[in-house]
């Protein structure tokens, strides 16, 4: 049975804070948004551009760099329009949907070249690769569903051009966030495998293989997979907070302190992570440490699932007054 863990908290609370921000005119937040873009064989395409814009028609360009990478940083939650095009390339609008709190899943695009028509169609080449006519329309129909945000329709078509093309890692990259997308991650982290066996270094699979092993209670390979990952480039807290809750339940109080402590560091007002620091310590006999936890977490969620719990072992933690006074 897969643990709801963390997410459903830090879920509900991203609602409520976008919601308070959708009101807001200025595109300027706290999101942050990151993508590759590629042709259609996989390569990256640098000096392509990238803009962002928000519902006034405002916002900020980028130019992707040589490995076709792009990152923007201070954006509004809510939903945006993205332009991608290129010199020689079709562009490309898409509708993504940003968060101020939750990692966003990154925007993978392919651009197709603008080509004149030719009379002889038959002849397919994707990455330098004869295909047949089947591989190359599903590679259009995934690409045009995935444009669309259509995202059952975008992975089972990539997993069609994936029979004739099972080591494309743009394929496998775009099957990989559709799944993601759809809430299959045993999916998404099968696709994450071959990605990272190729790439060793791919942040977002390495962190899809993380999170789906540790909701799986998979604590080692969790384990294994989060720490390939610089801590730089953690900006969800999720996976450390969710890797303290294996610990804990595993009994191992201390090291699950350890984890929680590094969620906290990613984000200091996360209530779960206190909470769940407060009982690793109150394992642990750190009563005054696992006292101050618990009172933060009741502060930070004063009606919350835990706060009646966390209530309680404040009160048991605490000295009874003497009957003289």
């Amino acid at each position: 049975m897969r643990k709801n863990g963390w997410r459903a908290g830090v879920i509900g609370a991203a609602v409520l804070i976008v919601a308070a921000l959708a009101s807001a005119q200025d595109w300027r937040g706290q999101g942050r948004v990151e993508g590759t873009v590629k042709d259609a064989a996989g390569n990256p395409l640098a000096g392509a551009t990238v803009s962002m814009r928000w519902t006034d028609g405002k916002g900020p360009d980028i130019q992707t760099s040589k490995k076709g990478t792009f990152a923007f940083l201070g954006l509004n939650g809510g939903e945006w329009t993205v332009d991608i095009s290129a010199t020689g390339f079709q562009t490309k609008k898409i509708s993504y949907n940003v968060s101020q709190l939750a990692r966003n899943p990154p925007i993978v695009v392919s651009l197709d070249p603008v080509v004149e028509q030719q009379k002889h169609e038959e002849a397919f080449e994707i990455g330098g690769q004869k295909v047949s006519k089947d591989t190359a329309e599903a590679i259009k129909a995934a690409n045009e569903a995935w444009a669309a945000s259509d995202w059952e329709k975008a992975r089972a078509n990539y997993e069609k051009a994936l029979v004739e093309l099972p080591d494309n890692v743009s394929l496998l990259e775009h099957a990989e966030i559709a799944s993601y997308n759809l809430k299959k991650f045993d999916v998404a982290a099968g696709y994450a495998k071959k990605i990272v066996a190729v790439n060793p270094d791919n942040t977002t699979s390495l962190l899809i293989i993380a999170e789906t092993e540790l909701q799986e209670g998979h604590l080692d390979a969790g384990r294994a997979a989060l720490e390939k990952v610089p801590d730089e480039k953690i900006t969800d807290p999720g996976p450390y907070l969710n890797l303290g809750i294996n610990y804990y339940n595993k009994n191992q109080p201390a090291e699950a302190e350890k984890w929680f402590g590094k969620a906290i560091e990613k984000k200091s007002d996360m209530a779960d992570a206190y909470y769940y620091r407060g009982l690793a310590r109150f394992n642990l006999k750190k009563n005054a440490e696992a006292k101050a936890d618990l009172q933060k977490y009741v502060e930070l969620d004063p009606t919350g699932a835990n706060a009646d719990t966390a209530k309680e072992i404040i009160k048991a933690m605490s000295p009874a007054k003497s009957k003289h006074g």
